[in-house]
């Protein structure tokens, strides 16, 4: 929300959360309307809404592609992966929760 309020425009939208336990609490809850924003919650088990998990989705791809080299870390391949996604695969990204959340808005299965 830090970064959000850099945005004066964005006091009144939406934050779109998952149904984590933590993110379902009353106090986050009144914490959200305090700083000025609304809330919503995604449906249990839909990662196809959720851009975070798409983007995860494709960095783990990346990720197991190749073999790792002798020297190669675990962190080093994710930030790797990571940073070859370019503007237009998280357009990609979005463009495709949007369009599984009007499916789901219209009731049509995923």
């Amino acid at each position: 929300m830090d970064e959000m309020d850099q945005y004066p425009h964005m006091k009144g939208h939406y934050l779109v959360m998952d149904n984590a336990p933590i993110h379902t609490s009353e106090d986050i809850a009144k914490y959200v309307k305090s700083r000025g924003y609304r809330f919503a919650y995604l449906p249990s088990y839909s990662p196809e809404l959720n851009p975070i998990e798409q983007f995860w989705s494709v960095v783990k791809s990346k990720v197991k592609h190749n073999k790792f080299l002798e020297k190669e870390t675990l962190m080093t391949r994710i930030s790797e992966a990571s940073n070859s996604l370019k503007l237009s695969d998280f357009k990609g990204i979005v463009r495709h929760s949007h369009k599984c959340l009007d499916k789901y808005r219209n009731r049509q299965a995923l």
